[in-house]
């Protein structure tokens, strides 16, 4: 079992250590998602921005690799009553879902876990309508306070392993060099800062 398997049932807890980030980053989810639209959160974890989606949205489909994090994203949205999110496993590389399927694409939190995170990129792009945005909030690690230096200490030590760690600079730069289309960026302070980045699809 990998580590986002073996995490699933913690992730809450340990996003809970950065709750007024945290939950920042779902409301600007709420705010950006319009009324009546599609919606596709891919690398969902346990679905707190798909259910933050679903406010919103006519439909919802939370996807992630790991099965365990499907399964607790279930259970949050049969307790809080949404019936209009689909669960699906995934590939954030392969999407099958057709090109411009969706109004809203979202991929929180994930980019930093990506070798190619461009492609990802590219990928989500494909299936998000011309016009359409893609929400891209992901936590800022590269300069880190003694809380969340500590914190992404202990991640690692269960088996956290990111590919690349940004600051708000360098994280919109390789968005813009993914040349989909324009990036808009906020900064969220807290613990661990969040660059909520959106791309307005060409």
């Amino acid at each position: 079992m990998d580590f986002w398997s073996t995490f699933a049932r913690f992730y809450d807890v340990a996003e809970a250590l950065n709750g007024s980030v945290y939950r920042e980053m779902t409301e600007t989810t709420v705010r950006l998602v319009p009324h009546g639209s599609a919606v596709l959160d891919c690398a969902a974890g346990t679905g707190e921005l798909s259910l933050a989606a679903a406010r919103r949205a006519k439909r919802v489909v939370c996807t992630d690799c790991s099965r365990e994090m499907i399964k607790v994203a279930q259970k949050k949205a049969k307790k809080r009553r949404f019936v209009n999110i689909e669960f699906e496993r995934a590939n954030i590389f392969h999407l099958n879902y057709a090109d411009g399927e969706f109004d809203i694409v979202i991929a929180g939190n994930v980019l930093h876990l990506l070798d190619n995170p461009e492609k990802a990129v590219r990928e989500l792009c494909r299936v998000t309508k011309s016009g359409g945005k893609i929400l891209l909030p992901t936590f800022m690690t590269r300069d880190k306070s003694v809380i969340s230096e500590t914190l992404l200490k202990a991640y690692k030590r269960l088996g956290f392993s990111p590919s690349a760690e940004y600051s708000p600079k360098e994280y919109v730069e390789m968005l813009k060099g993914c040349g989909v289309g324009e990036v808009k960026s906020r900064l969220i302070k807290g613990t661990v800062p969040c660059c909520y980045a959106v791309i307005i699809k060409e």
